[in-house]
């Protein structure tokens, strides 16, 4: 596959075993060099039943439409994890992934776990260097953890709308959780979500441009319900303002340029 040179999307069950599956897809497709993509499909469907449900030309846009595999795993561990274990198994994903989404992906990070940047950008290049000393060892290493990733993702199964929602509301804006309309917003995410809908991102970008009313539950729930029936290609991340220079950061940025690798191996015969 790696040969080809084609984009590869992985496509599997909207469920926790899914779920699950499609993680360890990405260790076993990055080790060679491949940066898949990953469909999204309603909650309870998979493939064969958006083909029998809804179509082909449905099916085609849930492929086409698909984002990076590799912000899937990503929004996992800063959902579930926080600061330093947070910061190295974001490291870990990212530098599984091509250069050119080290750096944006790192400081996307760092601002999220409100960490430095230089030390985001550190750990990043440790990990990146790792990962091309032994793509396969380190995959390796990532596969024996799966197991946690479930354990998380069964957790979060278990828990409400409003407390599953809890952390992506703080990070928007704090006052979410506190409003009356907070448990209709967060319901509201979560079918959402069910619907196969990018939440955390279309959250975001919802409120990039414009702060949030008074009423701020009340004002983001309108703001999806006009969105998303309409909205539904993947957003793009985004954009973060450019940062002075910190201490130390010119060091990590060396070091990550010193860590560029060659292109996708061949599969060995």
């Amino acid at each position: 596959m790696a040969a080809l040179g084609r984009p590869l999307v992985v496509a599997t069950d909207a469920d926790l075993a899914g779920r699950v599956a499609a993680e360890r897809d990405y260790w076993l497709l990055t080790q060679h060099g491949l940066d898949p993509g990953a469909a999204t499909f309603p909650a309870g469907l998979d493939p064969a039943g958006i083909l029998a449900r809804d179509g082909a030309a449905a099916l085609e846009r849930a492929l086409v439409t698909a984002k990076p595999l590799g912000d899937l795993l990503l929004e996992e561990r800063l959902t579930h994890l926080a600061g330093e274990v947070a910061l190295r198994d974001a490291a870990h994903v990212l530098a599984a992934r091509p250069e050119q989404h080290w750096i944006p992906g790192i400081d996307d990070v760092a601002s999220r776990l409100t960490l430095s940047p230089a030390a985001a950008r550190s750990r990043l290049a440790a990990s990146v260097l790792a990962w091309n000393r032994d793509p396969r060892a380190s995959a390796r290493a990532r596969l024996d953890e799966t197991g946690r990733v479930k354990d998380r993702l069964t957790a979060a199964l278990q828990k409400s709308p409003a407390q599953r929602w809890a952390a992506l509301a703080a990070e928007v804006d704090p006052q979410l959780i506190s409003q009356t309309d907070w448990p209709a917003l967060a319901a509201m995410m979560q079918l959402a979500h069910n619907d196969g809908h990018d939440v955390p991102a279309t959250v975001r970008r919802l409120v990039e441009d414009e702060p949030l009313a008074d009423l701020p539950a009340q004002d983001l729930r309108y703001r999806l319900v006009a969105t998303l029936p309409i909205d539904v290609a993947p957003s793009a991340p985004p954009t973060l303002p450019a940062r002075p220079p910190v201490a130390g950061k010119e060091h990590a940025d060396r070091a990550l340029k010193s860590t560029r690798r060659p292109g996708p191996r061949p599969p060995r015969r």
